[in-house]
């Protein structure tokens, strides 16, 4: 049910975007239109204007002898000609270009729907929020059902370790990486975050580079007159968002690493590992986060028998960090803290 709303919201905005930017299109297209045509009748009024002053330098040119005012009167009109083709020149030269603006705006918005409209359904049909048949198995089971899974519950401690993050949606699943290791892998609805927020800005910044390198490849224009104006504003957008979404991929699921061989737990690169034979029980937490909006964020507590408790993974998915939990349990061959009831 929640599935089905989602996605009826999803696609009632994809459906009001498209025909807002459908209107706002047709609404700049004529816009410059209009622009386009009253920059052709400038051209062709500057032109007349140029023409009127060759006929009035050639018809004085044509006199058998020349005053001292006829001179002066054609080097006058030869100052105003260089001034006015000057001036056609520049403005046919905007005419060339007159439609890189509308052609950039189309063809960043265009790339930002595509990119929404694909990792909403990277999101939407992502493998994260998927249980495999085992562990919808272990899902509907009791906790005494599952073969050699240990339950203690007196093992639980009310301590609670710090949360390594807090979502109201699933971030990241304990998964195999090999037959002898677990790791943490990023959620498609993370992953589909990340790619957004790296690839949305880039449409317009693609156009930028390629009118850039095609004035410095066809053209005699200086290196100084460029278009850089325009290509360091995309960059100032592309840039920022473009870490963000580098964050969102590699720094926000942490680099957990489970590894049976070495019998070791390494939470981060950068800090020493944690035997197994340090680990006392896995312990599951149900914690209210609140702010804007209130949610249940679960947690897979280390509970470490020098009496700390450290966080392996957290998010608000509780039956997926459920079956996470008895995955580790299972692999690391240790107690779970919690009720036969859950």
């Amino acid at each position: 049910m929640k599935k089905g709303i989602f996605i009826l919201l999803v696609s009632l905005f994809v459906l009001l975007a498209i025909g807002k930017i459908a209107h706002q299109l047709r609404s700049n297209w004529q816009q410059q239109q209009n622009l386009y045509l009253s920059l052709q009748e400038n051209i062709a009024s500057q032109k007349a204007k140029l023409q009127e002053i060759d006929d009035d330098i050639s018809r004085t040119k044509t006199k058998a002898t020349l005053s001292e005012h006829d001179r002066w009167l054609i080097a006058h009109l030869s100052k105003s000609r260089e001034k006015l083709a000057t001036l056609i020149a520049g403005l046919e030269q905007n005419q060339q270009h007159f439609h890189r603006p509308l052609i950039r705006q189309w063809v960043g918005h265009g790339f930002m729907l595509v990119v929404f409209m694909a990792m909403a359904v990277l999101a939407l049909s992502g493998r994260s929020n998927h249980l495999t048949r085992e562990e919808k198995r272990w899902l509907d089971s009791g906790l005494n059902d599952i073969p050699q899974l240990q339950l203690n519950p007196a093992l639980a401690r009310d301590t609670t370790a710090p949360l390594s993050n807090a979502s109201n949606f699933v971030t990241g699943r304990i998964k195999p990486r090999s037959r002898h290791e677990l790791h943490i892998t990023r959620s498609s609805t993370l992953t589909a975050m990340g790619l957004a927020f790296l690839l949305a800005p880039q449409g317009t910044l693609a156009v930028d580079i390629y009118y850039l390198f095609n004035t410095l490849l066809t053209t005699s224009t200086p290196f100084s007159e460029l278009p850089w104006h325009t290509l360091s504003n995309s960059l100032m957008v592309s840039i920022p968002f473009a870490l963000a979404g580098f964050y969102v991929l590699f720094f926000t699921t942490g680099d957990v690493r489970i590894d049976r061989h070495r019998q070791q737990i390494r939470l981060q690169s950068d800090k020493p590992a944690i035997d197994f034979r340090e680990v006392e029980s896995l312990q599951l937490n149900q914690l209210l986060t609140t702010g804007e909006r209130s949610f249940v964020n679960s947690q897979i507590q280390l509970n470490l028998r020098d009496g700390q408790a450290v966080s392996l993974l957290s998010h608000a998915g509780k039956d997926q960090i459920y079956v996470d939990l008895i995955r580790v349990a299972l692999f690391m061959d240790k107690p779970v803290a919690i009720g036969s009831a859950q």
